[in-house]
């Protein structure tokens, strides 16, 4: 996946909210050098630094914020409104950063507790794989009306 934006040294950053790990949730980063493939960025107040893809970076959302403070108003942005959990065996297909797998192809829902992550297997089964701690935020309910099932032919 190709990032959507080109960063520069020193631009304001923070980790997609779609992506980000609780401790990457809410802080902001500022590009400190630009790699072939990756970015190093550090947390605005200091820190250790950290080496990521930038398309898995999004502009921090007030560039005009003078705090200087690892964490800044951002939490605001990030909240997502409650979802239902999706319930087990719902057809869905899922996309986004840092999903690696093609796009359009469907898979199973096998467990969301509600906590912004669910449990995935792909239709048809795949050797036992399964995907754990998938964003909800990636993932797209398939409407079981528009699933059309072709009959097996007869040898």
């Amino acid at each position: 996946m190709s990032s959507e934006h080109s960063y520069a040294i020193g631009d304001r950053v923070i980790v997609d909210p779609a992506i980000a790990s609780a401790r990457h949730r809410g802080v902001v980063y500022r590009v400190t050098r630009l790699l072939p493939v990756n970015v190093v960025v550090e947390p605005d107040g200091g820190g250790r630094t950290m080496r990521i893809n930038p398309s898995y970076l999004r502009p921090a959302p007030d560039a005009n914020n003078t705090n200087t403070g690892a964490t800044a108003a951002v939490t605001g942005v990030e909240r997502v409104p409650y979802e239902t959990p999706l319930d087990q065996g719902t057809l869905v297909t899922v996309a986004g950063p840092g999903w690696k797998q093609p796009a359009g192809e469907l898979y199973v829902v096998l467990r969301d507790n509600g906590t912004g992550k669910v449990s995935l297997v792909k239709l048809g089964g795949n050797n036992g794989r399964y995907w754990r701690g998938v964003s909800r935020r990636l993932v797209t309910v398939v409407d079981p009306a528009r699933l059309r099932l072709d009959p097996i032919p007869a040898t």
